[in-house]
């Protein structure tokens, strides 16, 4: 289909359509709670209650902060689940027993857990059948009596019911493991069906949504994000604020930020935002004036006005800002507070993405697809959205996963629309458990951020494969018996999506033997995958390994080039580096004086006598054999002396 969504007719992020419905449009399609029989009135009321009930809960469950007591967030929340399901919500069930499969608000009870999942699943509640999957699938479901060991037939089953209920999660699942073949067949266009679904849903979620909050993505194996404690950033946000207060602009704006988007643990308040902007503005601060207008079109803690954002819009693009250029070509294009201009939307749209703003190269993509002002050109609109999409534009990227399904200004390519639809869907609402589970980890909750990044994992989420691995290396959180198993399960599937730093962790799982006995030669493959892209550790590594003959030639020469690229990859290499250089200088040393004393053994070399200045090529060739076979000889018992050597690691 050459109608893609959120192209041609949708305004670009952070900007919804004008008119779009409201509530009340929405409760005059429904039942009339006034005019229906007792009977639809009473279960109309009851619907509305869960749905109010599991509404409340869910934003307790997403606003709560690092430092909140878990008996007060148990108060909260609890009550209102218990009371939905004594209404007979079968969601309330199922999210009765995912708190008790995390421990939220309650003590963590797998028992408990499989309980109210398997009655929800029985009533075909797709959330039960989604983490039952998940029970299943890595054997937690162990805790019923009687049942041993995973059982992933079964939860293929589970996951398979819940993508057809609906639930993106489950879709998600079956869609990477269709994509890599992850105990289903291997399917790219299986694996485009699942996707696709949960990619169009993140569209329109994004459409819908007024303010899209961000989500912080942290690598547990960066010492610096993994500490990155609450107090430490509001130390930040205190320093803004005491910046804002004493008129700096730039302060006011990051505060403004804060507060309209409700990040960093500061409540979101777009009123307060508004008053930080309009300080900011007030100093002819270009990207206050930006955001005011931005503000101003969405009606979002001021008053609506198409008026005041052009003209807010005027100024700040007038200073060069790209989101104000873009926001003004916004209004031309759709002929909001001044008259519809498809050119004058072009020229500051171009004007805004030769700066780099993701939203303008979008609506020129969108322009160029659907011939707005300008002839259709299928090339030009590709090259824009790929400029948005590098930069996580949601509808670029699903546009062209569209563009290369149906072959428009590019050849037709299944296995690339797959990762661009993968990478939508990974931006939906749910990628909030990927931020909820460092906010555990920060509290002391492993056991909670350790679930929540496994079952995103399962999902198909690099981050969450790689951080799910370091938890079970460190023994951090629930610990299955097979722990090394499943960490490196995790570390492969990491691997296979990008992650060079997980290759080089493969490789201590052989050399160390963590899952099964040492394989040196398959160690060395994955350091030097990993070495491939310029990994310190693995490079390191290779030149121990080389050092010391074990999984790879003995080659003292190879073993001081990988030292090398150790410590060009990394200046933090620099001292284990040089001890190993050091060593590997002895150890020359070593194996020079050593060859000089078996020669003497043998008889070839006597120490009383002069060498001569001049050998004889005879001479030449004798010594050089004696060299040879001296060098066999060391490196045979290098291999049998340090088979069992370690690299050194920093």
């Amino acid at each position: 289909s050459t109608s893609l969504p959120g192209s041609s007719s949708s305004p670009p992020v952070g900007s919804p359509a004008k008119g779009s419905v409201g509530a009340a449009e929405l409760d005059s399609s429904g039942p009339d709670a006034a005019s229906a029989p007792a009977g639809e009135t009473a279960a109309f009321n009851k619907t509305a209650k869960i749905e109010e009930l599991l509404k409340e809960a869910a934003e307790l469950r997403f606003a709560r902060r690092v430092d909140d007591e878990e008996e007060d967030f148990a108060k909260k929340m609890f009550p209102k689940v218990a009371e939905a399901e004594g209404l007979g919500s079968a969601e309330a069930t199922a999210l009765r027993g995912e708190l008790y499969l995390l421990g939220e608000g309650v003590p963590a009870n797998l028992t408990l857990a499989m309980r109210h999942l398997q009655a929800a699943a029985d009533r075909g509640n797709p959330r039960g059948q989604l983490h039952l999957a998940f029970l299943y699938d890595w054997g937690m479901h162990r805790a019923s009596p009687g049942v041993k060991g995973k059982d992933e037939p079964l939860a293929l089953l589970h996951y398979y019911f819940a993508a057809v209920g609906g639930q993106p999660e489950a879709q998600m699942v079956l869609g990477y493991r269709h994509l890599y073949g992850a105990g289903v067949p291997k399917s790219c266009n299986a694996a485009i069906k699942y996707y696709s679904k949960v990619a169009q849903q993140v569209v329109v979620h994004h459409a819908e949504k007024s303010i899209a909050k961000p989500i912080e993505l942290v690598r547990l194996s960066d010492d610096k994000a993994r500490a990155n404690k609450l107090e430490e950033t509001e130390d930040v946000i205190q320093y803004y604020q005491h910046s804002a207060d004493n008129g700096n602009a730039d302060a006011q704006v990051a505060l403004g930020q804060l507060n309209f988007y409700g990040a960093r643990g500061v409540a979101q308040n777009t009123e307060r935002a508004a008053e930080y902007f309009r300080a900011a503005a007030a100093q002819g601060n270009a990207a206050a004036k930006s955001n005011l207008a931005q503000m101003h079109i969405q009606g979002l803690g001021v008053q609506e006005s198409n008026k005041t954002a052009f003209k807010y819009f005027q100024e700040a693009a007038a200073q060069g800002d790209a989101a104000a250029q873009n926001g003004l070509g916004f209004m031309y294009l759709h002929g909001y507070g001044t008259k519809q201009d498809h050119q004058k939307a072009i020229k500051y749209f171009k004007m805004s993405s030769e700066q780099g703003n993701v939203d303008a190269q979008f609506n020129l993509g969108a322009m160029y697809f659907a011939g707005m002002g300008i002839d259709v050109d299928y090339g030009a609109a590709l090259q824009y959205f790929t400029l948005a999409g590098h930069q996580g534009h949601i509808r670029s990227l699903f546009n062209l996963a569209q563009m290369h399904i149906n072959g428009l200004g590019t050849v037709q390519s299944c296995p690339i629309a797959v990762k661009l639809f993968k990478s939508v869907s990974e931006r939906g609402p749910w990628a909030r458990a990927l931020s909820t589970a460092h906010r555990d980890y920060l509290r002391g909750d492993y056991h909670s951020a350790f679930i929540k990044y496994s079952r995103a994992a399962d999902q198909g989420y690099e981050l969450a494969q790689s951080n799910a691995a370091w938890m079970l290396e460190r023994e951090i959180g629930y610990e299955p018996t097979d722990k090394n198993d499943v960490a490196l399960l995790h570390l492969q599937r990491a691997a296979v999506q990008g992650n060079v730093d997980a290759h080089r962790v493969i490789g201590d799982h052989y050399y160390y033997g963590l899952s099964k006995a040492p394989n040196f030669e398959e160690a060395a493959k994955h350091y030097t995958l990993a070495g491939e892209q310029k990994n310190a550790h693995a490079n390191f590594n290779l030149g121990f390994m080389h050092q010391h003959g074990i999984g790879l030639p003995f080659d003292l020469h190879l073993a001081k080039r990988f030292y090398d690229l150790a410590l060009e990859s990394s200046p933090e290499a620099y001292i284990p580096v040089q001890l190993a250089l050091f060593g590997l200088q002895v150890h020359a040393l070593f194996l020079r004086l050593k060859g000089y004393y078996e020669s003497w053994q043998d008889g070839t070399v006597d120490p009383k006598k002069k060498k001569k200045k001049a050998a004889t090529p005879e001479k030449d060739s004798t010594d050089a054999g004696s060299s040879g076979t001296s060098s066999t000889k060391t490196t045979t018992s290098s291999n049998n002396q340090t088979g069992d050597a370690a690299p050194v690691s920093w």
